[in-house]
């Protein structure tokens, strides 16, 4: 179940990041961090810490409850409130 998550969150982020219009590159850079480990992000292969998913939605200039609601979309769960 881990996996699906990392993997649905890493596609929410490629999603945000291909609405921008920006490279992984471009991406990682935004966000302090080097182009492979957010590509491992992207691929779900890594979870995404809650300090480096803050730095990853800044640097795409996308508020991060828009990216948690995207995730929870996916995942078929309904936000608490």
């Amino acid at each position: 179940m881990r996996q699906r998550e990392n993997q649905i969150v890493g596609r929410v982020l490629a999603e945000f990041r291909n609405e921008i219009g920006l490279s992984q590159e471009d991406a990682a850079h935004a966000a302090g961090l080097h182009r492979a480990q957010y590509g491992h992000y992207e691929q779900g292969r890594n979870a995404v810490p809650y300090l480096v998913m803050l730095r990853i939605v800044r640097g795409l200039g996308v508020p991060i409850e828009d990216v948690s609601a995207a995730v929870e979309k996916a995942l078929g769960r309904r936000r608490a409130r």
